[in-house]
């Protein structure tokens, strides 16, 4: 190949990629764009975030200089002791509970079940063991093969 060629092969490879990288970049820029938008419009919430942050902050730490200053801490450490333990307790019974009563509903809907069904026996006479005797039985037949 001649020089010619060379230099003709490279304007051509040349205008390929730039033809490759114009999209790319008007891509790029658009997002950029979007970018700078996006972070204009939540760089005044993130503003609001942070004061209201910093302002908790504040809040916590004139609590605790109180607590601290009146010897108190202990007192709310012991507290927050108490209403872990009543916590535990309340689930514990919850627990037994929720267990007595699982065992114990069956039982609870049987009676009402047989309290239900008592006055329909009730209204069908009971035979006493003698009459029982009385009556024929009809004998059972075999099934056959």
């Amino acid at each position: 190949m001649t020089t010619e060629s060379w230099g003709v092969a490279l304007v051509v490879l040349a205008a390929v990629l730039v033809g490759a990288a114009i999209p790319a970049l008007v891509q790029l820029r658009a997002t950029l764009r979007a970018v700078e938008r996006t972070l204009q419009r939540s760089g005044a919430r993130l503003d609001e975030a942070l004061a209201a942050t910093l302002a908790a902050a504040g809040r916590i730490d004139a609590v605790v200089v109180r607590l601290e200053k009146g010897g108190r801490v202990e007192e709310l450490v012991d507290g927050l002791a108490a209403a872990s333990r009543l916590v535990v307790q309340l689930r514990d019974t919850v627990r037994v509970a929720s267990a007595v009563g699982a065992a114990v509903a069956p039982a609870v809907a049987a009676a009402v079940r047989a309290l239900r069904q008592e006055p329909e026996a009730a209204a069908t006479p009971l035979r006493s063991a003698g009459a029982d005797s009385a009556v024929p039985h009809e004998p059972r037949r075999q099934a056959s093969p």
